[in-house]
This record gives structure tokens, sequence and C-alpha cells, in this order.
């Protein structure tokens, strides 16, 4: 998770799963190019370049996900 997907522990994280063989999903806003989005499997990209809507996006998108595991478990 990276807002701008800039972020260099992030990129770092993803370089470091990936070697591993683990897959990488990201979740960035800004620049729908940024680096960590062309790191992950699959990607959830928020096309604005507002902190606040690309954080609160993520919430949102996070909190379904636990939900949804929550509800099929």
């Amino acid at each position: 998770i990276s807002s701008s997907g800039q972020s260099e522990n992030m990129l770092i994280a993803a370089n470091k799963a990936k070697s591993m063989g683990v897959g990488v999903i990201t979740l960035t806003g800004f620049f729908s190019d940024n680096p960590l989005k062309k790191e992950g499997a699959i990607n959830l990209w928020v096309d604005s370049d507002k902190y606040n809507i690309v954080e609160m996006t993520h919430h949102i998108w996070l909190l379904s996900i636990v939900d949804y595991i929550i509800e099929n478990n």
C-alpha cells in the first residue's frame, strides 16, 4: 500500500516478495504508471492525486475484502 506508489520500503518489499515467489497485490493512487503498480500481479489503483481520496478508497477496499473473507469462511 502506497498512495503515490513510490515508497521505497514498499518497492523493496514487493521485489523481495516476488523474488521469493510470493504474489504481489498493490494498492496505489496518483499516476497510473507508478513504480509499485508495475510490481503487482493484481493492482488496485485509485485515479486521484489527493491523498485523502486515495487513502480512504484503499480503506474501504480493504474493509470490503476482510468482510468478504469473514463471510465466506
